[in-house]
């Protein structure tokens, strides 16, 4: 019998073609073939019902970056109309969605019962370790429903000929690239005064001004605003290959999780703004805090105007020190990759066997 291995992308090519998203599924592939070179998955977007393989010999079914929230089966993810049929099911660095990046966005949250049945039997599946979760806060919130659970982090995060590396510190900063926040005008102002500042202070520097979605009218916008100040656009949306480029510049700044998350796995320093839930649940994850700011004022909803300055200040004392408080991080996307993401595709390898 003919054995197919499924993996289920969150990365959506039909539309906004999320480059973050892509790089979620493509670390899972490659954590996957360094053990296994042979995998080659048939790719399902997460919105497409799995009906069509029930009974068809489906060995493997692998779920990278799989939602947590409410009603995430069959809102978020089809999967099966009958759950009997999931069988060998793999989710990892599992996420959880919510507009307002703080504390209480995991608190005060509630699984309804559906929700929490399908977690549980999901749970079950994982074996003693339960669900693994990309950030702390959502393995917290887990537990805090009684649904077994572990931190695994982001697999964007691991590159494995990085894992172990020493951090070499840029000697000078020659380039730097500012990643656009997703479509929200509440950080319009907040990111033209920072634009506006690293401008000033990297003069003579090659100053970049990256798009991880396809363009809108307010990221047109603002990488027009950018270019006014000498920063030159990249077009990082779709293939993932695309965030190669980041091998060439020395500093990332900005609100997309994955960018920081690209410089933090080649061992390079960044900057990020936490613009909603995601970037906080990674911020609050041990020394992940390093390099992280919140942008998002949740009383009035606003940007907070201090923020650009906090950075500038942040990153000269960075820049002098060289960037020496980055070493804790790549110590935890090391120790994170020994304990619980080598493992996992260690065990799920055992199933393509």
């Amino acid at each position: 019998m003919t054995f197919r291995d499924l993996l289920i992308t969150t990365y959506p090519g039909h539309k906004s073609q999320n480059v973050g998203d892509n790089l979620i599924s493509h670390s899972a592939i490659e954590l996957v073939r360094s053990r296994c070179p042979s995998y080659s998955p048939e790719i399902v977007f997460r919105e497409n019902s799995l009906d069509e393989y029930a009974g068809s010999g489906v060995r493997t079914i692998l779920a990278p970056g799989f939602s947590v929230s409410n009603d995430t089966y069959p809102k978020l993810f089809r999967l099966y109309s009958d759950l009997r049929d999931l069988h060998s099911f793999s989710p990892i660095g599992c996420s959880f969605q919510h507009p307002v990046p703080g504390h209480d966005s995991f608190d005060s949250y509630e699984f309804n019962a559906s929700t929490l049945d399908f977690l549980r039997r999901i749970a079950d599946q994982c074996g003693d370790a339960g669900i693994p979760c990309r950030d702390m806060l959502i393995q917290n919130l887990l537990q805090r429903h009684g649904v077994s659970s572990h931190y695994c982090g982001d697999l964007g995060l691991f590159e494995e000929k990085f894992v172990g590396a020493d951090f070499s510190s840029p000697s000078s900063v020659r380039s730097v690239v500012f990643t656009i926040h997703h479509h929200h005008a509440r950080f319009d102002e907040q990111a033209k005064i920072l634009l506006g500042l690293l401008g000033k202070r990297f003069q003579g520097c090659r100053k970049f001004i990256a798009f991880h979605s396809k363009p809108g009218k307010l990221s047109v916008a603002l990488a027009q605003y950018a270019n006014s100040l000498g920063f030159e656009e990249l077009h990082m949306y779709g293939d993932v290959k695309n965030l190669d480029l980041y091998e060439s510049i020395d500093l990332h700044v900005g609100y997309r999780l994955h960018g920081h998350i690209t410089f933090l796995r080649k061992r390079k320093p960044s900057v990020l703004l936490i613009e909603d839930c995601r970037s906080f649940g990674f911020a609050n994850s041990g020394n992940f805090a390093t390099g992280c700011f919140d942008a998002l004022d949740c009383e009035t909803m606003l940007g907070f105007s201090e923020t650009p300055f906090r950075i500038m200040d942040y990153l000269e004392r960075q820049i002098e020190g060289e960037f020496a408080d980055f070493n804790p991080v790549f110590e935890l996307i090391d120790n994170t990759y020994r304990s619980a993401v080598s493992p996992y595709f260690d065990r799920f390898c055992s199933l393509l066997k």
